[in-house]
């Protein structure tokens, strides 16, 4: 398979939000400077270049051969042999001159040697069966290695995209305690205002600027950890695409909670990893069990052998052909099929125990992760609302202070209170997609 349509199956099967199979570019090349990153570029970026896909992908297949060789016992088997070489035989017997004899001729022989086992009780059917629920398992964990990939690409994208939003908000702070900066000099160089208002909104406008100082350096390190989840150098500049705001979207996920977790514990790849683990360790316990039990084989030989020193005086050419049925029974080998078989039964135990353990944890998270996102669907609603009291708040408190009848103090809070209404309006709509993302991901199927 092609690394593009590899690629492009493993985004379709991702399914992960925002992503069209229409716009996916499967292994795209470097960026070209100034251009804007997407969602999409990013995930297959990080596809492309992480080496613990590789290795997963090489596991299944590697498991995928082994199950080949388990049903290659299901074929009879076929020896060949052939030899050639010089013979001398002499034979002397003491007081018979006249007897004897002596043989110098070239000796071959070659045969076929055929063996089909047919009936095993089970066994080659187990080994198969613990063969292909391994191969299931190593599929399930390259699918869980591929969502793990894109649930942290994407977050690292989502907080570029949070650290830019929230670099705009100070800057947007900034802006508002320079006007008020810029309003309370101008009212005190009038002699309308007083000295200690203009230092007060001077301190506030050094805090802001403070605070914008810190979300560059911010926005740098996120930057830079994305960079590096895409194996770009954490250096390279990165210009993404806008965070759009959530448009109908708060609906998803409208299964009831009960239903998610059921779901979850069918469909998530960690709950099929180790539900096919705890198939093949049953399985094996089957084999071993019929490793203790009769076999029924047919077998047949081919052989011809010309001049067999060890069996002839003088050159003869001999053919034996043989053919027929038979039956192994293991009568004791020292209770060893016994002690295997109940190895295997006690490690299916365990392995039955780590699938309860998968469901229980993996229904854990999506309840977690579902109440995240109903809270922060909410939250949504609510910080939309308050940007919009604390902007209309900000400006009847500037108007106030204009006229002369607000003080500083009403003016600031308004303006702090508006700052703050504005980055919990960026975090909550980060924190939105960020929970779907998550909530998605432990459902196993993102953005569905």
């Amino acid at each position: 398979m092609s690394t593009g349509r590899w690629l492009l199956g493993v985004l379709v099967l991702v399914g992960l939000p925002v992503l069209a199979a229409t716009d996916i570019e499967a292994c795209p090349g470097p960026l070209r400077p100034g251009e804007a990153l997407g969602l999409s570029r990013a995930v297959a970026m990080a596809l492309c270049a992480d080496p613990q896909i590789e290795a997963a992908w090489r596991t299944q297949l590697s498991s995928q051969a082994s199950m080949e060789a388990e049903r290659s016992a299901y074929w009879p088997t076929l020896q060949g042999t052939a030899s050639s070489g010089r013979a001398n035989r002499k034979t002397r017997y003491d007081g018979f001159p006249e007897a004897n004899s002596s043989l110098d001729a070239r000796t071959s022989s070659y045969g076929l040697n055929l063996n089909w086992v047919l009936y095993d009780f089970g066994l080659r059917k187990a080994r198969v069966e613990s063969a292909r629920q391994l191969l299931n398992a190593a599929s399930s964990s390259r699918v869980e290695q591929i969502q793990q990939v894109v649930l942290d690409t994407s977050k690292a994208f989502y907080q570029v995209q949070a650290n830019t939003a929230l670099l705009e908000a100070r800057r947007s702070i900034e802006a508002l305690a320079a006007d008020s900066l810029k309003v309370t000099t101008a009212k005190h160089q009038a002699g309308a205002g007083e000295q200690a208002d203009r230092l007060q909104a001077q301190t506030t406008f050094e805090q802001a600027q403070l605070e914008r100082v810190l979300a560059e350096g911010d926005l740098a390190a996120a930057q830079g950890a994305l960079a590096s989840a895409l194996h770009l150098s954490p250096s390279l500049p990165l210009r993404l695409e806008a965070l759009d705001e959530p448009q109908g979207q708060e609906a998803a996920f409208s299964a009831s909670v009960d239903a998610l977790m059921a779901q979850a514990r069918l469909n998530h790849p960690s709950v099929e990893k180790a539900r096919a683990e705890w198939s093949s360790s049953l399985a094996r316990a089957d084999a071993e069990r019929a490793q203790g039990r009769p076999t029924v084989s047919l077998y047949s030989s081919y052989r011809h052998d010309d001049t067999p020193v060890e069996q002839v005086a003088s050159r003869q050419q001999i053919e034996t052909w043989t053919v027929g049925v038979q039956v192994s029974v293991p009568i004791f080998d020292g209770f060893l099929a016994r002690r295997r078989t109940r190895a295997a039964e006690y490690e299916a135990g365990a392995r039955e125990q780590d699938l309860q353990q998968a469901e229980r944890s993996i229904a854990l998270s999506v309840w977690r992760s579902r109440q995240t996102l109903d809270a922060r669907t909410r939250a949504l609603a609510i910080s939309r609302r308050l940007v919009d009291s604390a902007s209309q708040s900000h400006r009847v408190a500037m108007g106030r202070y204009k006229a002369g009848v607000g003080g500083i103090i009403e003016l600031l809070n308004a303006q702090n209170d508006l700052a703050t209404a504005q980055q919990r309006r960026v975090s909550s709509v980060v924190d939105w997609y960020t929970a779907r993302l998550q909530l998605a991901a432990d459902l196993g199927q993102l953005g569905q």
